[in-house]
């Protein structure tokens, strides 16, 4: 189906319009087809696979086309109808089966899974030389189509019979039977049509004549071929071009971008020197602060002064130990004095502390006194309230005995003091010092008499003290030059500070003219050695350059050709349904004949185009269009399909009508008008009818659709469970489902109470399905009909008297009525108890030790149903 649809595709680039170029990507698609239709635009499969094909096939590929086979022979079908079909090894078929197909009726029974799929594509296959089936799961024919236990294969021999009623083989040919084919699955996708976007809708078009496997194979062509997947510009070229790129970044370094760096390392230079000092060069600069000729450079200087250390400071000055000289001896004097005065009140004393001891014996003794032990009741005064009193009283001598602890506290601080003062001068001057003699040793205390040992002279000789004064002057006035060189020290660390960030900027401008001058050299380099190393690259790029001209020209052709071939496929749809739209109109009333009138469609308008909707308008307002898919139901939308498949196959004079299973695909609302519109349609009359089917009830009623003649001469067969065999089982000869032509068989095999059974059923389905509907036709059709229950189904006899009695009628308008109203009058005989009809009713019921049926009356009853027949047929 691809291939032909391919082919058909390729007579469109037929002439000068089409560059010789694209019908040279064409052909190697076709030729290559069977390696490319497997292949989808997933990680670019297809497309790097046409690269590696056009690149070692291009200049072998032709660019004419071969005109499309049904071009070069007649277009007129060589047959007029099948005769016969050999199928086997051929899928289901392990062994050779012949099937007799010489009617203008051909109908196939079977269940799901007995092997009547396997036929229907055998047909296919033989016609049209390719199974849609296969190139949907995307196999290789002969894998698809091989017997899977015999794992062999044999093409089907199909015979037909010619105008002249001789024998003519059938030699596969999709252009003229492609359209013989009418397929449940796809009248389903077609009714599916109302789930997708409408730009999916013209698709479907091309779906319900089998050609979605086309429309897939196009959609899987990448829309262009870029340099993802063939090189358009050359690898060494643009390996050049990138080398260039860097030459003519060094071309422009020494033209302008290394002299502006020059320029402005110069001109940054001199402001930084301006900066430094007013008038300095950037020469001198560097000189004097990073050094030259073995001298070092003041940074040096000033690094090397500031890692001396200073010494510490001692914090001592003549005016603080002149002022704790003052504080001790003011203490001295205060203490000697307080303490004469304590030793002039020592009797006091001592009746303080007695009082204070009595007061303490309180909490042992309460209740007596605690020298004598005499009660309290009986001392002459309380000894505790006594002390207590008595203790007021010498409170001043109290705070006098806190004064002179007070006083002691601070002298004693004020002579540690002092001894840190003497420790600190001795150890500033630990040699020959007089005042390490009067160090507190470890241990001992400052005291009063040491106090006044310092302040002592012997002779001429000064005192500790006075020696103490001396040192502590010499140690305020080194403190003083440490403070001085601390502050000098601060200024030099500040000017360091300074002078190093300005050589930090001369470092940054020294790199960055290293790095000019650098880059200049390397530049001036590679523009003198370009030509001579790039050589075999430069002879590469002129050789490589006949290939990427001829890749253009492939790539350019192939997003041309793409364009086309999607052109192709979007424009299907309208050549598939040109002037289709009266017929299918036509066809779709007919299988809607029970319908009101206004709702049976005027016209419709079919999607031929990207974003087209399916559209229809109805008999009660032709100029009124709608969406069909918001109006009919999905059995409508079923029958629009089915109808655009019938009217092609009229449109295209097939000789065939090929139904797959149509059961399925058509709703059990729709069976009826679509069987009579097939077998009495004078359209499809003289068309050859294979009906495929695994519902036998449809089985059933097309053969009593049909008069029993027809049915007696359709060919029947019918597919039966294969029961563990690896071989369709197919009985050729099944029994008919025709009720009359199955009475008049059980009657020649003197079954004469089946032959009953079989002709009442004839009679039900002659009187409801065609003598009614003959009465509707010439006389008055309405009935009055009584029935037992709400649940009884019609009484033949009731339906079959009513009927009879619209005939008989004078007013009733066919002149040949007789041939009808005859026989059934005969079969009701005088009234409802006539022998006749008792024997006819008698039959359909299971009774024993019944008397035997005349042979004679049951041949009769079946000729009054023939000749029934036969009048309305």
């Amino acid at each position: 189906m691809i291939q032909s649809e391919y082919i058909r595709f390729l007579q469109t680039l037929i002439g000068d319009e089409t560059p010789s170029e694209v019908r040279k990507v064409a052909n190697l698609v076709l030729a290559h087809l069977e390696t490319l239709i497997p292949l989808s635009t997933s990680q670019g499969q297809r497309i790097k696979k046409l690269v590696e094909l056009a690149q070692a096939n291009w200049t072998t590929t032709s660019a004419g086309i071969e005109p499309a086979p049904e071009q070069t022979t007649s277009q007129t079908c060589p047959f007029t109808q099948l005769k016969s079909i050999s199928v086997g090894p051929f899928r289901g078929f392990a062994k050779q089966e012949d099937f007799d197909l010489s009617n203008e009726l051909v109908l196939i029974y079977g269940p799901n899974g007995t092997g009547k799929s396997s036929f229907c594509e055998a047909l296919e296959f033989g016609l049209l030389g390719s199974v849609a089936e296969a190139e949907s799961k995307r196999l290789r024919q002969q894998d698809y189509l091989k017997n899977a236990h015999t794992n062999s294969f044999s093409p089907p021999a199909l015979i037909g019979l010619d105008a002249e009623g001789s024998d003519v083989a059938i030699s596969a040919d999709e252009a003229l039977y492609r359209f013989c084919f009418v397929e449940k699955n796809r009248i389903d996708n077609f009714s599916r049509i109302a789930a997708q976007a409408p730009a999916k809708q013209t698709e479907l078009i091309s779906t319900l004549f089998g050609l979605d496997a086309f429309t897939n194979f196009v959609g899987n062509f990448t829309s262009e071929m870029d340099d993802r997947y063939i090189d358009r510009e050359g690898v060494k070229a643009k390996e050049l071009a990138q080398k260039k790129v860097v030459l003519a970044g060094h071309e422009l370094q020494l033209k302008t971008t290394n002299p502006e760096e020059v320029k402005s390392i110069e001109t940054a230079e001199t402001v930084l020197a301006e900066a430094y000092r007013e008038g300095c060069s950037f020469d001198t600069m560097v000189a004097e602060l990073k050094g030259a000729d073995e001298k070092p450079g003041r940074i040096k200087q000033l690094e090397t002064e500031l890692q001396k250390q200073l010494p510490p400071k001692r914090n001592l000055t003549a005016t603080n130990l002149d002022a704790l000289k003052q504080s001790i001896e003011n203490d001295v004097s205060e203490i000697e004095r307080k303490q004469a005065e304590l030793e002039k009140l020592s009797q006091q004393v001592s009746f303080k502390q007695l009082y204070e001891a009595v007061e303490k014996l309180q909490e042992s003794s309460p209740e007596q006194c605690p020298a004598c032990q005499t009660p309290l009741s009986q001392v002459a005064e309380n000894p505790f309230s006594h002390a207590g009193a008595e203790l007021k009283k010498l409170e001043h001598l109290g705070l006098l005995q806190e004064a002179v602890k007070t006083l002691q506290d601070s002298f004693s601080t004020s002579l540690t003091q002092l001894s840190g003062v003497i420790n600190t001068c001795c150890s500033v001057n630990n040699e020959n010092n007089p005042l390490s003699e009067i160090q507190p040793t470890e241990g001992g205390a400052a005291d009063i008499n040491w106090w006044k040992s310092l302040l002592q002279t012997s002779g001429n000789d000064s005192s500790s003290f006075e020696h103490l004064e001396s040192q502590v002057r010499a140690i305020e006035e080194a403190d003083k030059e440490i403070d001085k060189a601390t502050a000098e020290r601060a200024q030099k660390q500040t000017e360091l500070d300074q002078l190093r960030a300005y050589f930090k900027q001369i470092v940054e401008l020294n790199t960055r003219t290293k790095t000019a001058s650098e880059t200049r050299r390397k530049a001036e380099g590679a523009l003198a050695t370009f030509a001579e190393e790039n050589a075999d690259l430069i002879k590469e790029v002129e050789a490589e350059k006949a290939v990427v001209a001829q890749n253009n020209v492939i790539a350019s052709a192939y997003d041309s050709f793409v364009q086309k071939l999607n052109d192709y496929k979007d424009g299907l749809p309208a050549q598939l349904v040109a002037d289709l739209g009266e017929k299918v109109v036509e066809i779709y009333n007919a299988f809607n004949r029970n319908d009101a009138e206004i709702e049976k469609l005027a016209s419709i308008r079919l999607p031929l185009s990207r974003n087209q909707r399916l559209e229809i308008s109805l008999r009660k307002d032709p100029e009124e269009f709608f969406d069909a898919l918001h109006i009919l139901s999905e059995g409508h939308i079923r029958c629009i399909g089915l109808a655009i498949l019938c009217a092609k196959n009229l449109k295209e004079d097939c000789p065939l009508l090929i139904f797959d299973d149509p059961v399925n695909a058509i709703d059990e609302d729709h069976r009826e008008s679509i069987r009579r519109t097939l077998f009495e349609n004078i359209d499809f009359g003289g068309k050859q009818i294979v009906i495929a089917c695994h519902g036998e009830e449809f089985f059933k009623d097309i053969q009593n659709l049909l008069p029993a003649e027809q049915a007696r001469q359709a060919k029947t067969v019918s597919f039966l469970p294969q029961n563990g065999a690896f071989h369709v089982s197919v009985d050729l000869n099944c029994a008919p489902r025709n009720y009359i032509v199955s009475a008049r068989s059980h009657f020649e095999r003197n079954e004469v109470r089946d032959a009953l059974d079989k002709s009442r059923k004839a009679l039900e389905a002659l009187t409801k399905n065609k003598v009614w509907r003959y009465v509707n036709r010439y006389g008055d059709g309405n009935l009055s009909i009584k029935m037992r229950s709400s649940t009884s189904p019609i009484e033949l006899r009731n339906l079959t008297e009513q009927l009879k009695c619209k005939i008989a009628n004078a007013t009733f308008a066919d002149q040949n009525k007789s041939s009808i109203l005859t026989p059934l009058e005969s079969l009701l005989g005088i009234n409802g108890d006539s022998r006749e009809w008792r024997y006819l009713n008698k039959g359909t019921h299971e009774e024993e030790d019944r008397a035997e049926f005349a042979r004679e009356t049951v041949n009769e009853i079946i000729a009054y149903l023939e000749s029934i027949d036969s009048a309305l047929a």
